[in-house]
């Protein structure tokens, strides 16, 4: 019998999927309830369409990317340096619902999304394994320490379709205390609630190279709670 993809999801044991955008893209995810694909924004709220892939080379832009288990580091890296996000150097990580993935119309991809136009990128449960092969699509290998909830090119993505439930947010990620007490400060100063998500800070999940080392050497990656009342002590 053919394997789905909630079947492949539960045997790799991925409990979370991350999802990279700018903190100016905050409030609105917040207040909208949903995040948004980069087509959904520009069509329904272009005040807070700023693409980090202007061709959307993957030629999916009404899909929101996600990676698996940790973000991208790669991609911040390249987004942060980009003119239009010159004015705005601060981002926070969603960690979302794995269920997302079983949606109708997801695909995964082994690698980078853009690569090849997008070609790699397929629905299926053999399509969601081809992110955790060894060695991958691109020829890099798992170690023996390799984190096993997290893809073997660290570019790996999935692109899931439509909007996606602020309920799906299990987590909101941000590099440091101070970064997690402004972002619960703008949402609070709107009237939008902050105390009902969940707040975490984790400054290697924002730096390329101390992510990529922990993940691929099997180290630690520290996450810790915040809320305003730990912070404040």
């Amino acid at each position: 019998m053919t394997e789905t993809v909630i079947q492949a999801l539960t045997d790799l044991a991925i409990q979370r999927v991350a999802h990279f955008t700018p903190s100016k893209n905050l409030f609105h995810i917040v207040q909208d309830g949903q995040v948004r694909s980069s087509k959904e924004l520009a069509d329904l709220a272009p005040e807070y369409f700023d693409p980090t892939d202007v061709e959307r080379f993957d030629q999916h832009p009404d899909m929101t990317c996600v990676s698996f288990t940790y973000p991208n580091g790669f991609y911040l890296a390249k987004a942060k340096v980009k003119p239009q996000f010159s004015r705005f150097p601060d981002w926070v990580c969603l960690m979302l619902n794995p269920s997302i993935l079983t949606r109708p119309g997801a695909l995964f991809c082994p690698c980078n999304a853009a690569r090849a136009g997008g070609r790699h990128a397929k629905p299926g449960a053999a399509a969601l394994r081809s992110c955790f092969a060894d060695p991958s699509l691109q020829g890099y290998r798992r170690g023996s320490s390799h984190h096993t909830q997290a893809a073997t090119d660290q570019q790996a993505e999935a692109l899931v379709p439509g909007p996606i439930p602020l309920a799906d947010v299990l987590s909101i990620v941000v590099p440091s205390e101070e970064a997690a007490g402004e972002e619960y400060a703008r949402l609070d100063v709107g009237g939008l609630a902050p105390d009902r998500l969940n707040w975490v800070v984790s400054p290697v999940m924002f730096h390329r190279d101390r992510l990529s080392a922990a993940i691929r050497n099997g180290h630690k990656i520290e996450e810790t709670v915040w809320s305003p009342q730990w912070g404040a002590q």
